[in-house]
């Protein structure tokens, strides 16, 4: 049974590669923190390189050919933590440039264009949908997995620059392609020209806004049933977790439903865990903020299991993030005071982004004083 109390996402395999850890010996490191669930990549469902490098080097690989995954997980299992297999959904370079005319049309009838690292796939993509569920059928059969973490299973945009002094007019809002605005025409009896991006999505801004966001929410829904109908059929008793956007519903306008297409109300229906990406220094937020959207998301699941993903370090500082006002570091203090607020919230549990962090300072200080906090949590 799964004990959200503390989490760690693992989305590389620096532990073993750079590390040299085995299995055995991660796990312990892992229990030792006090972790009860992880949410991890393995050499069945690879991640891809994001904000952070999860993909492997050719100099790691092969190191990375000896993992036994499975090992890992029985690890983790004997020791009593949660096992969550993660894969990416809707991002995933290597299928969108083999399969080019899936790429999404904004509202303005632009192309989705690679920002930054991303570029991403809606859900309405019934080929992306069955690739995916064909990769985590067989990693299920091979892992036993106790869950499985659906991550980027939205429609796309890189909500990470969607910072507080944002005006959601200039970011693009996808599908206005022919084939999402045929579907939803055919799905809702819609008046819209599905040929023309920039008409249709004033049509449905003047008169379909609620049935917009409303069939985008459930399309999203609906691939999550799907991939977790096909989980269940091969491991009856696994839970799903959500990869949540930390938005309240009046950011925005309702961005993360209107925009991303996430109602944690609808998907509260087929998800067991809404993990919610609380990304304080990457949004320029307090460090209080983590838990009040996190008890948030909560109430609006209906009391579904959710837990806040708090930031390790800095991230998105260089390139097209730099002098966008966030903070250049995570002391310890403002890391202790985000697992405090937290655990003063409605929520279930903090998660951690990511292990390798708390690996390259476990031995120091400040890792120390990190570690005895999430081992105190909720105790």
């Amino acid at each position: 049974m799964l004990k959200p109390h503390v989490g760690m996402k693992i989305y590389d395999n620096v532990w073993y590669t750079r590390f040299r850890l085995e299995p055995d010996e991660a796990a312990d490191i892992l229990a030792a923190m006090g972790v009860t669930y992880v949410m991890a990549q393995s050499k069945t469902l690879p991640m891809q390189d994001t904000a952070i490098e999860s993909a492997a080097t050719e100099a790691d690989a092969a190191r990375l050919a000896t993992l036994d995954d499975r090992a890992f997980r029985d690890a983790l299992a004997a020791r009593g933590i949660f096992y969550f297999a993660s894969i990416n959904i809707g991002f995933d370079p290597a299928f969108i440039g083999a399969h080019p005319d899936l790429v999404p049309i904004d509202q303005t009838g632009r192309r989705e264009e690679k920002v930054d690292w991303y570029m991403g796939l809606p859900p309405d993509r019934t080929a992306n949908i069955d690739h995916k569920i064909g990769m985590i059928e067989p990693a299920v059969r091979a892992l036993m997995p106790d869950g499985v973490h659906l991550g980027f299973i939205r429609w796309p945009g890189l909500w990470e620059i969607w910072l507080p002094d944002v005006q959601r007019a200039d970011m693009p809002d996808f599908c206005y392609g022919r084939g999402t605005l045929s579907r939803f025409r055919d799905d809702t009896g819609a008046d819209i020209p599905v040929d023309d991006p920039c008409a249709a999505s004033k049509a449905i801004a003047a008169r379909y806004r609620a049935a917009w966001r409303d069939w985008k929410c459930a399309v999203t829904t609906g691939a999550v049933t799907r991939i977790k109908a096909a989980a269940a059929a091969i491991k009856p008793d696994v839970e799903i977790a959500i990869n949540t956007l930390p938005f309240f519903i009046d950011d925005f306008d309702n961005a993360v439903e209107e925009v991303f297409g996430q109602s944690v109300s609808g998907l509260a229906g087929v998800a067991d865990v809404f993990e919610v990406m609380t990304y304080h220094q990457i949004l320029g937020r307090d460090a209080e903020w983590p838990g009040r959207i996190g008890a948030d998301v909560k109430r609006r699941s209906g009391g579904r299991t959710t837990v806040c993903t708090i930031q390790g370090s800095a991230l998105y500082l260089d390139g097209m993030h730099a002098g966008r006002g966030r903070l250049e570091a995570i002391c310890t203090d403002e890391f202790i005071h985000m697992v405090d607020a937290v655990e003063a919230s409605e929520a279930d549990g903090v998660c951690v982004f990511t292990f390798t962090d708390f690996l390259n300072m476990r031995d120091t200080s400040d890792g120390r004083r990190r570690i005895d906090r999430l081992k105190a949590f909720r105790k």
